[in-house]
């Protein structure tokens, strides 16, 4: 090494001769990293579509990111049976900052052997993965892709040990998982999207376990993409899908609203954000909001963005189950999960689909140490012959099963009709709340009075000469006798508040609640109802 006049190493000043060795042994992997920048995406662009590292490059604070393995190319199977090159075999790999914290992502590059899930492919996300459970950070996974690559599969290798399920249903609870559809996603790339919390699809995605082809070839069913599982279906009836939304760029920002909600890893704090807002803030605007009339219908998301900080919300599958509400949003800067009836949809009963929307969203916040807050106002679960054999019966319970077995903080504030069983699915006193408030005109029952006394009194109703008349007589009966006063007088409510007060009644409820529940300690684990 050279030396200065005191004979001290002078460090940096290698001989030439070894700088020359050195860049030359560097500057194929240089060329192979710059043709990677260079790959032909017009096509895409034309549909208004980005790569997969475009879209990577969005996500990622300042477009920067460390590329896991970016000269990676598809195995020797995958050569020998189907020529073509495929770089970075098929998916982009990688960590960086969003928001200011770490995250890991995957992008699949559907251009290359249609997205396929290969052997190098996937042995680099497990890379991935494997970091994350070490590091414990989120993970963003942009899928499109056809499922399983065939010109392995076919072949007897196609067996190896690869975990990619079962690695990412390892993070599943312990990091926020995101599972974007940004395109067309059959097979594995569908399977995805079930382990996801958070699944937003372009508007002109679809995903499936089989496409079109083999429906039509082993079952012969003709179909198109978009009837078998357009983006919309999935959104508005299948519940798979949590947001419809524009494009790649509406998608991307969407991940990072959701993601600014929850902590790196359940074994953290959601992370606070400062707020202008006042804790103790009236909220006059309620007043003209909620109908006194428990008849008349309400749009609840402005009795949520009246309570909220700044009215700010991200709202969980807002096309699904409309008759419930699930939403994230802030109060005090503290992040909430807000679960509410909508009056103005089904009239805020809980059907089988709601019980799904919610029971997912209950276990979604719990896992992540984010609090409850119900807004009640419940007329039952949906009856009739169709819901019965929708299993009514076990997804209500579904939903009592997972308010049990939350951890977190739970608020109830009553704001009209609290009725039948479904009101222990809205998080009523016998399921053990925090909090418990009652509205003024809040009214609680077995059952609503009208239903009360045509199942009591309908046959004597119906002989007597002046049946309608005595029959709205008994209504305003039973109507005096399911106020909220014999509740508030029992001690069955914590306290009847005013309506304009809710938001600083959560806020101190929240302030004081602050630590888990135990759980269930005394058992390994529960068995689902569903």
């Amino acid at each position: 090494m050279p030396k200065d006049k005191s004979g001290a190493t002078v460090y940096g000043q290698l001989d030439k001769a070894k700088q020359q060795t050195m860049t030359e042994a560097l500057q194929p992997f240089v060329d192979k990293k710059l043709a990677l920048e260079n790959l032909d995406y017009s096509k895409r662009h034309a549909k208004g579509l980005l790569s997969a590292a475009e879209r990577l490059g969005l996500l990622f604070d300042s477009g920067k990111y460390t590329e896991i393995a970016p000269l990676a190319r598809e195995s020797d199977l995958a050569a020998a049976t189907k020529p073509g090159k495929t770089p970075r075999d098929g998916i982009v790999v990688a960590y960086g900052k969003v928001n200011g914290r770490m995250v890991g992502a995957a992008a699949y590059d559907i251009q290359y052997r249609a997205g396929s899930m290969g052997k190098t492919c996937e042995w680099k996300f497990t890379r991935l993965k494997r970091l994350i459970k070490e590091q414990g950070y989120p993970l963003v996974i942009l899928s499109e892709g056809t499922g399983a690559r065939l010109e392995e599969e076919v072949n007897s290798q196609g067996a190896y040990d690869n975990p990619q399920f079962s690695n990412l249903v390892a993070l599943s609870g312990y990091v926020p998982i995101v599972v974007a559809v940004m395109g067309i996603c059959v097979g594995g790339h569908a399977n995805l999207t079930a382990i996801g919390d958070f699944v937003p699809m372009t508007k002109n995605s679809c995903m499936m376990l089989a496409g079109p082809p083999l429906l039509r070839s082993k079952m012969g069913i003709e179909t198109t993409l978009e009837e078998l599982g357009g983006a919309r279906k999935h959104v508005e009836q299948s519940g798979m899908g949590d947001l419809l939304v524009a494009d790649d760029k509406e998608c991307i920002a969407k991940i990072k609203e959701f993601l600014s909600y929850l902590p790196d890893n359940c074994q953290e704090d959601p992370p606070l954000k400062k707020t202008r807002d006042n804790p103790e803030r009236h909220c006059e605007e309620l007043m003209d909001i909620v109908p006194s009339d428990l008849r008349f219908a309400y749009d609840i998301k402005k009795v949520v963005a009246s309570i909220v900080d700044d009215g700010e919300q991200f709202e969980m599958q807002p096309d699904f189950a409309q008759n419930i509400v699930t939403t994230l949003a802030r109060m005090d800067g503290r992040s909430v999960g807000i679960i509410a009836n909508q009056p103005a949809y089904m009239s805020g009963t809980i059907d089988v689909k709601a019980c799904q929307k919610i029971s997912r969203f209950i276990n979604f916040c719990d896992c992540f140490g984010i609090a409850l807050i119900f807004l009640q106002d419940i007329p039952g679960f949906y009856p009739g012959p169709q819901s019965e054999m929708d299993g009514i019966i076990r997804w209500s319970t579904r939903l009592l099963y997972e308010i049990g077995h939350t951890t977190v903080p739970r608020f109830t504030v009553m704001l009209r009709k609290a009725y039948g069983l479904a009101h222990y699915g809205m998080n009523s006193l016998g399921m053990e709340p925090d909090l418990l408030v009652a509205w003024p005109l809040a009214s609680f029952s077995a059952i609503s009075p009208d239903d009360a006394v045509q199942i009591m009194f309908a046959k004597q109703l119906a002989k007597a000469e002046n049946g309608e008349q005595r029959k709205q007589e008994l209504i305003a009966e039973f109507e005096a006798k399911t106020t909220i006063l014999p509740a508030a007088e029992a001690a069955f409510v914590d306290d009847v508040i005013d309506p304009r007060d809710t938001r600083k009644v959560l806020i101190r409820a929240l302030d004081m609640a602050k630590k888990r529940r135990t759980g269930h300690t005394f058992k390994r684990r529960g068995i689902t109802p569903i």
